[in-house]
């Protein structure tokens, strides 16, 4: 069978909204009450790595009276959106009097990357007496996974050409979210055709068939688009 490749002419890959990296800031909210003591800690922010819920660590460390059993009841929400995702903790009386364990709240893909706060009251019920405190709320970030895509290569047999490549979270290889289109830029012209919306595997590839024939010089773009949780990305490649 007769055919040749066509590089790529643009191996780098152009990150569409990626977040510029932010070093970690500890939240902290302490409650206090006569039958003991609360801390929750957290670090943000926190990053999407797949298309999946993202369980952020809770940081729990308490100091209580022997007979008190503690209730945690936290909600996080969304300013200026309806999302509200509940948890909870508990602290029976059969636990150490203090110690410290990892708990988790959550924010799902379809909440989005944005700012979020963490908010809710603690009690503590005792033998004799029992107590309610609303806890200081913490604010935190949730930042899109970088999204990249790798290794563009055009093919072409016959009046067929092929694009290939993979488009992956840079952090762990698995396959970006969103959609994966194809476009061509003819030469001479500024506008762009959209000829493919190519299905990705679980490991990021892709393959589209292109026709008829593209002419030497033609620009192909392939993109990552509407991904709620990561970033969109670019790479070109051009038909020799």
């Amino acid at each position: 069978m007769s055919g040749f490749l066509i590089s790529a002419f643009l191996t780098s890959v152009l990150l569409v909204g990626a977040a510029r990296p932010v070093l970690a800031e500890t939240r902290e909210s302490q409650v206090t009450s006569p039958l003991g003591t609360v801390s929750l800690t957290m670090q943000s922010p926190q990053r999407f790595t797949e298309a999946k819920c993202l369980f952020i660590p809770l940081d729990v460390e308490w100091q209580r009276r022997a007979d008190v059993t503690v209730v945690g009841e936290l909600t996080v929400r969304k300013p200026g959106t309806s999302i509200a995702n509940a948890d909870s903790f508990l602290l029976a009386p059969n636990e150490p009097v203090a110690g410290n364990y990892t708990d988790y709240v959550y924010v799902c893909p379809a909440d989005g990357p944005g700012a979020y706060v963490v908010s809710g009251t603690v009690s503590f019920i005792g033998a004799d007496s029992s107590d309610v405190v609303a806890m200081s709320p913490m604010a935190f970030t949730v930042v899109p996974a970088s999204t990249s895509v790798t290794g563009l290569m055009l093919s072409q047999s016959g009046s067929k050409v092929t694009v290939s490549g993979r488009a992956v979270i840079t952090s762990n290889g698995s396959a970006a979210g969103g959609i994966l289109l194809i476009s061509v830029r003819e030469p001479g012209t500024t506008e762009w055709a959209n000829v493919a919306v190519p299905d990705v595997s679980p490991r990021g590839a892709f393959s589209a068939n292109i026709a008829p024939r593209l002419a030497p010089g033609t620009l192909v773009r392939a993109q990552v688009l509407k991904c709620k949780w990561c970033t969109g990305a670019k790479a070109y490649a051009r038909v020799r």
